[in-house]
C-alpha cells in the first residue's frame, strides 16, 4: 500500500511536529481535501498520514469520500491541532484498524458531529477569538460560549428524523442547539454526546429546548462531562432533564430554520441541514 503524508503547517497555531519530512504540506483551506481525492484517484490503496486539527482531518475524509475510496484507502490522524475532537472517540493504542461510519451532509462529509444553534454560534465566535487573540483551542470555545450567553437565547427548529428503529420522528419548537452525533467529543474538552459509537450505524439526535440563562448554566457542567446520559441504560441520566433535552438515536435528519451549521469546526452558512449515516464507510487505522 503507497504511504502518504499530509501536513497542515497551519494546524495547532502552527506548532511543529518532529519527524515530518517528505510530507505534503497544505497551502490553503480546501487544499487537504482536493489533494487526498486526486491521490486516491491515482491510486486508490493509499495510507494517508493525516497531521493536523479536526478541520484537516474532515477535509481528508471528505477527500477520501469524494473519490469514493472509503475502504480501499486507509487514513491515519497524528492529532496536532487545537481541539482535537474526533480522535478522543477512537483507540489510543496505536496499530489499530476500524471502518468507521461517517455522516454524509450538503456540502460533504462528516466523521464526528454537526452543530446548530448555541454550539455552532459558540465555534464562530471561537474562531474569530482564536483568530483575533491567538489563543489556544480551548480557552477560545470558553471564550465563545461567554459571548454567546450574553447575546439573546433561542431559535425556531423544525425537526424531522428516522430513528434508529426506522420511525418517523418530529420536533417543532425554540431550541437552544441541537446537535448529531457521530464522535462523543466538540469544542476541545466537551464531552456531550458520551453514547456516541462510530461503528454502530447509528447518530445521536441531541436536541436542547430553550432555556433561560440560570436554568442553562446549571445544565451547562454536565453537559460538558458527559454525565447527561446513562451508560447503562443510554439514556438520559435523570427523567428531570427530559424537561430541556431529547435524546434520539437515528438514521438520518433535516433541521430547518438555521442559519448555519457547523460540521466538524467547520461553519457552513444555510438555513436547513440534510445528514444521514453511511455505515462503515472509511478505513481507519490508529
Amino acid at each position: 500500500m503507497q504511504e502518504i503524508t499530509v501536513y497542515n503547517p497551519a494546524a495547532g497555531k502552527g506548532k511543529k511536529i518532529s519527524g515530518i519530512e517528505n510530507a505534503y504540506f497544505t497551502k490553503a483551506h480546501g487544499d487537504c481535501r482536493d489533494y487526498i481525492a486526486q491521490q486516491c484517484i491515482k491510486n486508490p490503496e493509499t495510507h494517508f498520514t493525516v497531521c493536523g486539527g479536526d478541520g484537516t482531518l474532515n477535509e481528508a475524509v471528505c477527500g477520501i469520500m469524494d473519490s469514493n475510496c472509503g475502504t480501499k484507502a486507509c487514513l491515519t490522524s497524528v492529532a496536532c491541532g487545537s481541539g482535537n475532537d474526533t480522535v478522543k472517540s477512537l483507540p489510543q493504542q496505536p496499530g489499530i484498524e476500524l471502518i468507521l461510519d461517517v455522516m454524509k451532509h450538503n456540502t460533504g462529509y462528516s466523521i464526528n458531529m454537526l452543530n446548530m444553534g448555541f454550539d455552532c454560534n459558540v465555534v464562530a465566535s471561537h474562531n474569530k477569538i482564536k483568530k483575533k487573540f491567538h489563543l489556544a483551542g480551548k480557552l477560545s470555545y470558553i471564550l465563545g460560549v461567554i459571548v454567546e450567553l450574553f447575546k439573546p437565547l433561542g431559535e425556531n427548529f423544525v425537526i424531522d428524523a428516522v430513528t434508529a428503529d426506522d420511525k418517523p420522528f418530529h420536533y417543532e419548537g425554540a431550541c437552544l442547539f441541537c446537535c448529531v452525533c457521530n464522535g462523543q467529543w466538540c469544542g476541545g474538552s466537551f464531552h456531550n454526546s458520551p453514547l456516541s459509537d462510530m461503528t454502530d450505524g447509528i447518530l445521536e439526535l441531541i436536541i436542547v429546548s430553550k432555556m433561560n440563562r440560570l436554568e442553562f448554566v446549571n445544565l451547562v457542567g454536565k453537559y460538558k462531562k458527559g454525565t447527561l446520559f446513562n451508560l447503562d441504560t443510554k439514556e438520559l441520566s435523570n427523567p428531570a432533564y427530559e424537561k430541556y433535552i431529547k435524546y434520539v438515536p437515528v438514521k438520518k435528519v433535516t433541521v430547518s430554520g438555521i442559519k448555519q451549521f457547523c460540521a466538524d469546526g467547520e461553519i457552513i452558512a444555510s438555513n436547513q441541514v440534510d445528514a444521514h449515516i453511511i455505515p462503515q464507510a472509511l478505513r481507519y487505522r490508529t
